[in-house]
């Protein structure tokens, strides 16, 4: 099983996703806390040897980075994340689409009622890997405080 992190660096918060590249679906995805991120990871890890972490190489990246290697996870790469926070509000519509009459508003002017750090993680490793990933209907997105 070949599985990648995806982090959606933050100044309070990351964005976070766990995937599948055999199956090309997510796993788990969520936001943590600063405080939080890295021990999530590292479970992650524990749990299913992680292949690759993607970090986005805006806001925070190198704090990020520095307590990842820490705590012994290694294979980083970053991504440009130049515009992925716009462009994961459309992203939130594909996988979600709005109901009723909700449906037939220019998507530009709807914002998403969840929070899209989970979403910006998986833009950043579908740019990552030049495809997109499948969102089942089981994985909800997390907060870990």
């Amino acid at each position: 099983m070949s599985l990648y992190i995806s982090i959606d660096p933050g100044m309070k918060k990351c964005g976070l996703l766990l995937a599948d590249m055999q199956s090309g679906e997510v796993i788990e995805a969520g936001v943590a806390s600063l405080n939080k991120f890295s021990d999530l990871v590292s479970q992650w890890n524990e749990d299913h040897e992680i292949t690759k972490i993607i970090i986005g190489n805006g806001t925070n990246c190198k704090y990020i980075e520095n307590k990842l290697k820490r705590n012994n996870s290694f294979n980083i790469n970053y991504v440009n994340e130049r515009g992925s926070t716009l462009r994961a509000r459309f992203r939130y519509w594909e996988i979600w689409p709005p109901n009723y009459f909700i449906r037939w508003l220019p998507k530009e002017i709807l914002f998403p009622p969840a929070n899209l750090d989970a979403i910006v993680a998986l833009i950043l490793l579908e740019d990552f890997l030049k495809y997109r990933l499948i969102w089942p209907s089981k994985v909800n997105i997390k907060t870990w405080p």
